[in-house]
């Protein structure tokens, strides 16, 4: 029992001697009597004595606990009593069965659900989950056996890594919310990999009781750990895939690698790899028709896990993609220059077409990897909407802002605002040079933050907000802009591509500077060939855009829903193989997805740490070794001043009755 104000109780307790002192010393009272004379009477010491007795002791006991009932009520008592969570009749049977991808070994998980099957209490609820990277709850808080045993067949081997430390997480928060202790049954080849990096993310409430079945063992195991491949191609001849095969646990062996186009097999090499090592092997050429290929590397030998022989990539074979280049000024060299560094390079993937503003306008924008505008003028107003729309349905525009673009208010397509332009003279500037150049933009990469390079004349713009400035002149004018507009982007250069405005077109950066930008703008940098199971996958760059898009995922079945398809931003990539994503004005691409190789590691945890994060829900006293920071459920308070309230009403009610009944004056 506790006080939350103990003050009051004192305070009840000096006020308890009020009846004390009105029963006892209050209560002599000496008359007077009148007496005619005393000279009669002898004299002699009078000796005056009398006791001093209680009267009406029990209206004074009434009384007396009226004050203390009062005062106990102001002091708000309380009982302390154990956590809901430590109740052991309450108990919540939790069986987890681990169908990560590494129990694709053997019977690794026919043998998990055996073991659980076994764990099932006979008339107690529980329920059943599975564990991969994320927890999935396969049943209700049932106890009908049937139920839950139903729960843990329907089971099967997924392609996600386990997370030991997102069971934990779900298993706090379900004895949180449930207010009951948990007793887990957690069925699992404890792969070391799955551990996190700090053993506090696997603790668990205070009163949680957990029992690991270990199912693993230790084995060799080789696994194609990576593959690089070229992206988008024209020639395919020229293709070369890099492949590396890792033995992890495992002794020094001869290796098969096949090299396989949409399910047919192109190349065979043998490689030695190492004890617990790597080797690399390098195919030359690939064949498919145009379009988009399915890639996929293999170790023909069989091993402790197949599943993992084999990785997936995507290489898309097309003729070089078009880039329209709009000017009106032909009399300048800024075609020239832009034309001549954007086709030089061995890797361009981009042939350019020249166009006016006025052809431009039937032309078909879709069938472009993106659009520039050279120094865009009046002229440009015309086809400004069509523009535009270009963008916002995914497209991308790059801006060459000159003399012409910086007379106008605002800089077309872009809408950015001009102030003019901004001319270097013999007085204070001679030249802008570069500054503040952001090395990490795709654009600047390779370009060597621009040093050297001077600016004689170029377009003073705004930057409005949400603008990306990647590059600045040394007065602080933004030399580079990037703008989101809708699925797609504007990227504005306020300067030209001649040598005139700037001496750039003549510097070793400019053919770096352009590839780099094609590369980007055209989609062809940021694809990677291949992800990792459970990654996300961006869907749209605008969420407040309604656009559809289509996703085929590895089985043939759709992967989105249609209120998904028009409204989600990302996808969460469940499954290894090939995702045909479909994408507003034709878009297509083919992801390649392939299971975490942590997966392929098959060593279990040690023992001594699986029985660490067993003790870790049994507290501090049970745990001996627990790490710090575990703290144990506060006790409950039960407040029960009310029914004090209720009492000393009841006293006063007795007190009123007794007071009329003694105290009455007589006639």
């Amino acid at each position: 029992m506790g006080l939350l104000s103990p003050w009051w109780l004192l305070a009840g307790v000096v006020g308890a001697g009020l009846p004390v002192w009105l029963h006892l010393l209050q209560q002599h009272k000496q008359d007077p009597v009148e007496f005619a004379s005393t000279m009669l009477l002898e004299k002699r010491t009078e000796s005056t004595t009398y006791q001093r007795r209680l009267k009406y002791k029990l209206l004074m006991a009434l009384r007396l606990l009226l004050l203390l009932l009062i005062a106990l009520a102001f002091a708000q008592p309380y009982l302390s009593k154990p956590p809901a969570i430590l109740n052991a009749g309450n108990t919540l049977h939790i069986v987890v069965v681990d169908n990560s991808f590494s129990m694709r070994e053997g019977d690794r998980l026919a043998a998990a659900k055996s073991e659980a099957t076994s764990a099932l209490p006979t008339a107690a609820a529980a329920q059943v989950w599975s564990l991969g990277s994320h927890v999935s709850y396969l049943s209700q808080t049932s106890k009908d056996r049937g139920e839950l045993t139903g729960a843990i067949n329907s089971i099967g081997a997924s392609d996600e890594k386990s997370s030991f430390a997102e069971l934990s997480r779900a298993l706090r928060d379900s004895a949180r919310s449930n207010s009951r202790p948990l007793k887990v049954t957690f069925v699992t080849d404890a792969q070391r990999t799955a551990l996190p990096p700090s053993f506090a993310d696997l603790s668990l409430e205070p009163g949680s009781e957990l029992k690991v079945v270990d199912i693993g063992r230790k084995l060799a195991n080789y696994t194609i750990e990576a593959v690089n491949a070229p992206k988008t191609l024209s020639d395919l001849s020229k293709a070369k895939v890099n492949v590396t095969v890792a033995g992890i646990n495992a002794p020094a062996a001869k290796k098969t690698v096949v090299l396989k186009v949409n399910g047919r097999s192109l190349a065979t090499k043998t490689v030695e790899v190492p004890e617990n090592g790597r080797a690399t092997v390098e195919f030359t050429g690939l064949e498919g028709p145009y379009g988009w290929l399915r890639g996929e590397v293999e170790i023909s030998d069989s091993d402790a896990l197949s599943d993992d022989n084999r990785f997936y990539f995507a290489v898309e074979k097309a003729d070089p993609r078009k880039v329209l280049l709009i000017e009106e000024q032909r009399s300048t060299r800024a075609g020239f220059y832009f034309k001549a560094a954007l086709e030089s390079s061995a890797q361009s993937f981009f042939a350019v077409e020249e166009l006016s503003a006025g052809a431009a306008a039937a032309a078909n924008l879709s069938n472009y990897a993106f659009v520039v505008l050279n120094d865009p003028g009046v002229n440009i107003k015309g086809i400004e909407t069509t523009l535009r729309k270009y963008v916002e349905s995914g497209g991308t525009i790059w801006i060459a802002a000159g003399p012409q673009s910086a007379a106008m208010p605002t800089i077309p397509v872009a809408g950015f605002t001009s102030g003019g332009s901004k001319v270097a003279s013999r007085g204070t500037w001679r030249f802008f040079a570069p500054a503040n150049v952001d090395p990490t933009f795709p654009s600047l990469r390779r370009t060597g933050r621009l040093e050297g390079v001077r600016f004689f004349q170029f377009a003073s713009i705004t930057a409005p907000e949400g603008a990306l400035v990647a590059a600045r002149l040394e007065d602080g004018s933004p030399l580079l802009i990037e703008k989101i507009m809708g699925e797609g982007k504007v990227l504005v250069f306020a300067s030209t591509f001649d040598n005139i405005s700037n001496d750039l077109p003549v510097k070793p950066g400019f053919v770096p500077f352009v590839e780099q930008t094609a590369d980007y703008l055209g989609r062809v940098e940021d694809r990677a060939n291949s992800f990792l199971v459970d990654s996300y996958l961006d869907l749209r760059s605008d969420q407040k855009r309604a656009s559809s898009v289509e996703v085929i995922g590895p089985k043939g079945d759709r992967a989105l829903s249609l209120k998904e398809a028009a409204a989600a931003n990302t996808l969460r990539l469940t499954e290894a193989g090939f995702y045909d994503v479909r994408r507003e004005n034709d878009r297509q691409e083919l992801v390649a997805v392939n299971v975490d190789r942590r997966e392929s590691a098959l060593e279990p945890v040690g023992k001594e740490n699986l029985q660490l994060w067993e003790q870790s829900g049994r507290g501090a006293a049970a745990a001996g070794g627990q790490p710090a920071g575990l703290d144990s459920p506060a006790p409950e308070s039960q407040s029960f001043w009310w029914w004090v309230a209720v009492a000393a009403f009841l006293a006063l009610m007795a007190e009123s009755f007794l007071s009329a009944r003694f105290l009455q004056v007589k006639a």
